[in-house]
């Protein structure tokens, strides 16, 4: 399995937050959040979700557990929220922009 890369946590989190939004369920289905995620990372097992309470869980990266999303329903609207950052990530690291690469070498 290849590395959780930024691209996929934001892929996941739109796709969990578009359709808790859509379909407006009154509790966290984790099963059904789970499978959500799954289908937007190509069925790889990169993200875990955990339900924290009956409209409210967690995202968290399936190699080291470290919060990822929080997910919750307030005002009968659904939220999900990035927590981690892509500066805060190991997998994320400043690199030159294309052209700065191409001069360079």
């Amino acid at each position: 399995m290849s590395p959780l890369t930024d691209v996929e946590i934001s892929r996941a989190i739109n796709a969990l937050s578009m359709t808790l939004r859509e379909q407006r369920p009154d509790r966290l289905d984790q099963t059904h959040a789970e499978e959500i995620v799954l289908g937007a990372l190509a069925h790889e097992p990169k993200l875990q979700v955990r339900a924290t309470g009956p409209t409210s869980g967690e995202l968290r990266k399936a190699d080291d557990g470290r919060l990822v999303a929080t997910v919750q329903r307030e005002d009968g609207s659904w939220v999900v929220e990035r927590k981690l950052r892509a500066g805060e990530s190991s997998w994320a690291l400043p690199q030159p922009a294309h052209d700065q690469q191409r001069s360079s070498g």
